[in-house]
């Protein structure tokens, strides 16, 4: 219990900004907004397994804390990337993702939100679908981004900003989430911290005028 009461500060301070935070918003074409400051980041909460290794939420596109190749943007296909999941701690029983924008107006963009993804899944492929539930992933759930529409949205601030910093948080679960797709970041949020054992995160970088990877 007393790692749990940690884990939900910790990720209250990192990832909602705030109690008590509406829904991020944007604008209808995916462009998010900016107040023209560069946000922290906090390192995510790792919690070492019984075999010695750490809960770790990964991807072969891009190495932690740099730029996000341009086909997962708003620039290329803007599709999700592949992600994988290592060393789940014991009790975990589901997974959850919120990916969002921390440069854009507080409460953050939200660029995707999946949860009940199952406790034995490892690998979230790239171009998951834009769907309530996703049949090929147990079944998991997916909630509305800051366009209001389902599932993934890539990264997408305005041109000539700084870079914006993306951050994926990956939350193990000790039940299953009961919402209903399209639910909404504060939502979801709220859910996630009453059942979160562990978090995990990943960091991507993107300025849609730098010279980007493909």
């Amino acid at each position: 219990m007393r790692r749990r009461t940690l884990l939900r500060s910790a990720a209250a301070a990192a990832t909602i900004w705030g109690t008590g935070a509406m829904p991020a918003s944007g604008t209808r074409d995916g462009q998010e907004t900016t107040t023209g400051e560069q946000a922290t980041t906090t390192e995510g909460e790792q919690t070492t397994t019984e075999d010695g290794g750490e809960f770790a939420l990964s991807t072969d596109a891009w190495e932690n804390g740099e730029t996000i190749p341009t086909r997962y943007t708003c620039d290329g296909e803007n599709v999700s990337p592949p992600l994988s999941i290592s060393n789940p701690p014991e009790g975990t029983e589901a997974f959850a993702l919120v990916m969002d924008d921390p440069d854009a107006p507080s409460p953050p963009f939200v660029h995707w939100l999946l949860w009940n993804v199952p406790a034995d899944a490892r690998e979230l492929p790239e171009g998951l679908p834009a769907s309530e539930t996703l049949d090929d992933l147990g079944g998991a759930v997916q909630g509305a981004n800051g366009t209001e529409e389902l599932g993934y949205v890539g990264p997408c601030p305005p041109e000539g900003d700084p870079r914006h910093t993306y951050l994926f948080s990956l939350y193990a679960l000790d039940a299953p989430l009961e919402l209903d797709p399209g639910a909404e970041y504060q939502q979801v949020v709220d859910a996630v911290l009453q059942n979160a054992i562990a978090r995990s995160q990943y960091v991507g970088q993107y300025a849609r005028s730098a010279t980007t990877t493909t």
